[in-house]
């Protein structure tokens, strides 16, 4: 036994020794860190007593697994380590079934939190909310799941129920809910006219075939004498970039819509893709801290490129690009290679978009003063305007 066990960790040690030299070739580039082969000497070492003296068994397959994750997270929290098997069904798109609790997650401190939750969804039903952190997962702590375990841990079969303990963001202790998974629908951007004739959008996230639905209520709008939008982006947490680029191209008729600097395949700008303006009259886009990822390129590109008013609350602060990598022996990475900036080159991540005009509340707060107050901006803005011309 003390044989197979010193062989096993002389080959995680010459794996380590020649990682960095081999990584590069795997995906066809060059590696050259000043300073590598220390602290790898370092890092053996310091495996090698572990290994040895450490008071119980040390499994070298959890240790290393650790030791992937803590130099993942501390770059960025929603970095991942993936196993080879979870790793092939994060590369197939595989997950654990059709059904959900509405739930968009992130990491911080450690933790998966809440980062938007869908309306209507059994997490909403619930009263989960964004900024709550999930502390276990049917029993599991979340402090040994990344993101993609995270979510696949909450999806499954139609009817099946999951446990979460939680601390909720707006009270002391914990809570435990359980829910009941079902299989969820996006609703699309939803059209209302309100009264002094300001259009709102709702939208819950941009999913594939948004933008040409976003068209639609903005035409529905117009239609019924709506001469001032507001896009309400609360709770909207999104990956889909294309869909991102067609909404905004909805309002920009040509320029830049975001620029992607990347290390992994070199920077990208991205222009307004050429469809017919849908709006050219006044905007405004309503944000909270739900509001996230191409969410937050569609709301910073209007207000760079329009000159929108961006009210509300920060936004989450999702504006890396991340990738699936592979390594060598069939695990692989979610790795942040390259963030998002504005068209006037500004980034967001980790910090959000600040609102210009702060205004306080949550969309589930009874009657939506929030919305109101936004809506009552637009207005205002509408009296001056008025009042200059005369």
């Amino acid at each position: 036994m003390k044989v197979t066990s010193d062989r096993k960790l002389m080959l995680v040690l010459s794996t380590a020794l020649v990682l960095f030299t081999v990584s590069g070739a795997m995906i066809g580039r060059v590696v050259a860190v000043e300073g590598t082969y220390s602290y790898l000497k370092l890092f053996n070492e310091a495996l090698y007593l572990i290994v040895h003296n450490y008071v119980q068994p040390v499994q070298l397959d959890v240790l290393m697994e650790g030791a992937y994750r803590g130099m993942l997270e501390s770059l960025d929290p929603a970095n991942e380590y993936l196993a080879p098997a979870r790793y092939e069904r994060a590369y197939r798109g595989e997950n654990n079934g059709p059904a959900g609790v509405g739930l968009t997650l992130s990491k911080r401190r450690g933790y998966i939190i809440v980062v938007s939750v869908a309306a209507g969804s059994p997490a909403g039903e619930a009263g989960l909310q964004t900024g709550d952190v999930l502390v276990t997962i049917d029993g599991r702590s979340t402090r040994q799941l990344g993101i993609w375990e995270a979510t696949q841990a909450l999806s499954g079969k139609p009817g099946s129920k999951t446990t979460i303990n939680l601390s909720p963001i707006d009270s002391a202790g914990r809570r435990t809910v359980s829910l009941i998974r079902r299989v969820l629908s996006p609703p699309s951007p939803a059209p209302v006219l309100q009264p002094g004739d300001v259009g709102v959008v709702q939208i819950a996230g941009l999913r594939e075939g948004d933008a040409r639905r976003m068209d639609q209520a903005i035409a529905s709008l117009k239609k019924r004498g709506a001469t001032r939008l507001l896009l309400d982006l609360r709770g909207c947490a999104s990956d889909a970039l294309a869909e991102g680029i067609g909404a905004a191209s909805l309002f920009v008729s040509e320029g830049r819509i975001v620029t992607m600097t990347d290390r992994y395949e070199g920077d990208r700008s991205f222009k307004a893709d050429g469809r017919r303006l849908a709006w050219s009259g006044p905007v405004a886009i309503l944000t909270d801290t739900g509001t996230a990822g191409v969410c937050e390129v569609l709301a910073a590109a209007l207000r760079d490129d329009l000159g929108a008013s961006i009210l509300g609350q920060r936004t989450w602060g999702d504006g890396a690009v991340r990738r699936l990598l592979p390594l060598q022996h069939g695990d692989g990475l979610y790795l942040a290679t390259g963030k998002y900036l504005s068209p006037a080159g500004k980034e967001w991540h980790g910090q959000g978009i600040q609102p210009d005009v702060p205004i306080d509340g949550r969309l589930t707060d009874d009657g939506d003063p929030q919305q109101k107050k936004a809506i009552d901006y637009l207005r205002g803005q509408a009296l001056s305007a008025e009042r200059k011309a005369a």
